[in-house]
């Protein structure tokens, strides 16, 4: 059974504790935990303390309220995402065959608690969601490393429900469209509540039977079974560990299902592909192309996500997020700057 880790605010900073029964499902849950006696700032050197040193089970618990919960994992962690890794996204966004694993990376200070607030960015149209499974890495990978179901469980810690928030107009409209800003603005990856950490042995057969599910404003949108990954973990880290090294607590974002509001039509497509040197003009067409649509993500809009175990039949997370506008941005001069 996994063991579930939340990180929480404190009077003295924040703090680190094992979550008793169920995850919370929404900020106003109250959830019993055990604070975990440990000086870890990291995510990382949390996961290698507790491998050295299992938390003793005698410690008092205390109840807060699920909305004192922040990230899980630190904003220390590299964050690697893969794209269009479920076939029916991969379909939806007219890529009908994947042959090879797509690869972003996202801010890690996009990172944001469960249950806090989405913020739409100032200009931005076309906001959107992507449920997807966090893998958090158990030990660092500094050369190529063959990692298969047998072992697997020593180069993933766990996992964690995260939601990729992306600014598609962002994303398709910056130069050669690239994905890193639309992907990045802060508040844009809620995860959490809590880091399900796993035993070696049964990383594999969780990482095979895992659910992930979102809701728009009480409406099932997302649901996909881990299986109907394109690209499964191992194949994936054994990719990755030829191009660049992960360190303990990184984070690997496995893509997301079908459902999101962006699906491009023969039109949106003719904007990519026919405007793509066009930079001044391409995100506006790209509004355009997509906003009669769909109806992209507002303020007031609230998303539910969840992560489940179906061979256990037990929840290992769930969110609950409301889009708001962002603050207003103010011009800081060159004097402010260097204050």
């Amino acid at each position: 059974m996994p063991m579930m880790i939340a990180r929480y605010l404190t009077a003295q900073g924040d703090g680190w504790g094992r979550l008793i029964g169920l995850p919370p499902t929404q900020a106003t849950d109250l959830v019993e935990i055990v604070p975990l006696q440990t000086a870890c700032s990291t995510t990382g050197a949390l996961i290698e303390a507790l491998t050295a040193h299992p938390p003793p089970a005698e410690n008092a618990a205390v109840r807060i309220p699920a909305g004192q919960l922040i990230s899980p994992v630190t904003r220390d962690a590299q964050m690697v995402c893969q794209g269009l890794n479920y076939g029916e996204h991969a379909s939806q966004s007219l890529v009908h065959v994947r042959k090879r694993n797509l690869f972003f990376m996202k801010a890690s200070s996009s990172l944001s608690g469960a249950y806090a607030d989405i913020e739409l960015p100032e200009g931005v149209q076309l906001l959107d969601y992507e449920v997807e499974i966090g893998l958090v890495i158990r030990t660092d990978i500094v050369r190529p490393t063959r990692v298969n179901e047998e072992n697997i469980g020593d180069y993933v810690a766990g996992v964690v429900l995260c939601n990729d928030i992306s600014a598609r107009d962002v994303m398709f409209g910056a130069t050669f469209l690239q994905w890193f800003e639309g992907k990045s603005f802060r508040t844009f990856c809620p995860a959490g509540p809590v880091l399900a950490l796993l035993e070696p042995q049964e990383v594999a057969a969780t990482l095979a039977n895992l659910e992930i599910s979102l809701w728009l404003n009480g409406e099932l949108r997302q649901s996909a079974l881990s299986t109907q990954m394109i690209f499964k973990p191992a194949e994936t880290l054994t990719h990755l560990s030829r191009v660049m090294d992960l360190k303990r607590g990184d984070l690997l974002l496995t893509g997301t299902p079908g459902g999101v509001i962006a699906q491009p039509n023969p039109q949106v497509l003719q904007v990519l592909v026919g405007m793509l040197m066009d930079d001044q003009h391409r995100q506006g067409a790209l509004c355009d192309a997509f906003l009669p649509l769909a109806k992209f993500l507002q303020p007031g809009d609230v998303l539910a996500t969840r992560l489940r175990d179906v061979r256990l039949g037990q929840d290992l997370g769930s969110q609950r997020t409301k889009v708001v506008a962002a603050r207003a941005v103010t011009d800081v001069t060159d004097e402010e700057f260097a204050r």
